[in-house]
């Protein structure tokens, strides 16, 4: 009897033990699912990124006195600069820049703004040229008859990079959808279609153009061309590095300009940064429904430890009376054995 309630007193710990063992190990498993379920490079409840000052320079020149008009810059202008507000930059706005001395005072007013711990953005939208293999950005009254006039009327790209390079500051991204077709008819035989390659950019700056070196920017139908139209709809995306970014706004563009012109318009990026940049910042929120897996798996952990805490007790009265048992079984005289009565023996005279 004692032998059978042993071996069943037995089985049951053993059960008790692997039930043990697998509430203990379910917490981690819920950790883990969890953290699987947030996705890797998510930043929740963690510390962000280290933010830099943030600092811009927009300008959108539509309206030419000696040239083409375009539809679309001060439209896209307007909408990026309030856009970088909205994203806790400074930001310097200006609109139809007459001269290449108003030109070159606004940059000035953006250099000083520009050094350690800084990022600096410079978005252009309007006419740009290529003469001999250098870029030139042109004010909306400028007066370029001849190939001298580009010198004295446009400011050259080179001078911005220049600008950029001595500001120091740890990231800058450069803008230009200005790769549109030749603005002054009367003046062609110098230059080339759209804007020059670049050969190299200040270390820790990108620089973005709205098409490939060479190539035309289409202007569009809607309020913004292609380019701005798909800048803005990423620009306040959170969790985006300016990598992606560029990624995302280049498979848009492509998209959208095959499908309406038949013709890819590929926006195209030089340069080298190594840090970390995102517009809306680099942490990515949680959503409303993992949030709440969240608080559905803690909740179940809660559960878990409850019973496990209660199984710990259960096993360890088990453990408490089986011992005691023993302890009693121990302290019990065994029960007499009948035997053979002995033989008298005669005692010896």
């Amino acid at each position: 009897m004692l032998r059978w309630s042993g071996k069943r007193r037995g089985s049951g710990f053993a059960f008790a033990g692997l039930a043990l063992i697998l509430l203990a190990a379910a917490p981690a498993a819920v950790v883990m699912d969890a953290a699987a379920q947030t996705g890797a490079g998510e930043h929740v409840g963690g510390a962000k990124p280290a933010e830099m000052r943030r600092v811009a320079l927009v300008i959108g020149n539509a309206n030419y006195v000696k040239g083409n008009a375009l539809a679309n810059p001060i439209n896209d202008a307007t909408d990026i600069c309030n856009a970088l507000q909205r994203l806790k930059f400074e930001v310097l706005c200006y609109y139809d820049v007459p001269n290449r001395r108003a030109f070159k005072q606004h940059i000035h007013d953006f250099q000083v703004r520009l050094g350690r711990g800084v990022a600096g953005v410079f978005y252009y939208a309007g006419h740009g040229v290529q003469v001999g293999r250098e870029n030139y950005l042109i004010p909306t009254q400028a007066n370029i008859v001849n190939k001298q006039d580009i010198e004295d009327e446009t400011v050259s790209f080179g001078y911005i990079m220049g600008v950029l390079e001595e500001g120091q500051s740890d990231f800058n991204l450069v803008v230009l959808d200005a790769c549109r077709d030749n603005p002054f008819r009367g003046f062609t035989r110098a230059m080339t279609r759209g804007l020059a390659p670049l050969t190299e950019a200040p270390a820790g700056s990108i620089v973005l153009y709205a098409t490939a070196a060479n190539e035309r920017a289409f202007d569009g139908s809607g309020r913004n061309g292609p380019f701005a139209k798909h800048l803005l709809a990423n620009i306040g995306r959170p969790g985006i590095p300016i990598e992606q970014l560029i990624k995302d706004v280049s498979r848009g563009v492509q998209d959208e300009t095959f499908r309406e012109e038949g013709h890819r318009q590929t926006p195209f990026s030089y340069g080298s940064f190594t840090g970390e940049f995102c517009f809306a910042g680099c942490a990515v929120p949680v959503s409303a429904a993992s949030a709440a897996r969240l608080k559905s798996q803690e909740e179940e952990m809660e559960r878990l430890r409850r019973e496990k805490a209660q199984l710990e007790a259960q096993i360890a009265g088990r453990n408490e009376q089986s011992n005691s048992g023993k302890e009693k079984s121990r302290k019990e005289p065994p029960p007499a054995t009948p035997g053979t009565p002995k033989a008298d023996i005669p005692a010896a005279f």
